[in-house]
């Protein structure tokens, strides 16, 4: 058995030796018990991705007492359900609208820190890459809201 088909029984196979049910995980998170019943079994059809995905998993790692962080960066290896990527996303959302989305990498540029605190901080002239992104996502809700 692969290391990314043992995930999921893993987990279980941890949860069930330390005595943790999934009724008491479904209680604690309020998701529901098919939900954690599928992740024991490497189905993810009825998952949700990206960020929840991730919260579901470092939830039911620090409830089985696994180290959430390490959990969640094996997860995010084995299942494109916890991408990070937000711009695989956004390129996704743009190719249902017929937009072209034009960008290099999968990470989008980091913004300049500045200590917000600090009155002497330099500002930097250079735009926030945030922008580009956030009009992207008006754009695509004005071309869906016309079609609806």
């Amino acid at each position: 058995m692969s290391a990314r088909d043992a995930f999921g029984p893993n987990l279980r196979r941890i949860r069930i030796q330390r005595g943790v049910s999934l009724d008491t995980i479904a209680r604690e998170t309020k998701v529901p018990v098919e939900l954690w019943d599928a992740l024991e079994h490497n189905d993810f059809s009825h998952w949700p991705t990206g960020l929840l995905a991730r919260s579901y998993i470092r939830d039911y790692a620090r409830i089985i007492d696994l180290d959430p962080e390490q959990t969640v960066d094996e997860f995010c290896r084995w299942f494109p359900h916890g991408d990070r990527r937000a711009l695989t996303i956004v390129r996704e959302q743009a190719k249902i609208v017929g937009h072209t989305f034009e960008s290099e990498g999968d990470v989008p540029p980091v913004g300049v820190d500045i200590d917000r605190r600090d009155p002497n901080a330099k500002r930097s002239n250079t735009p926030s890459p945030v922008l580009p992104i956030v009009n992207l996502f008006l754009r695509l809700r004005r071309a869906l809201a016309g079609k609806a």
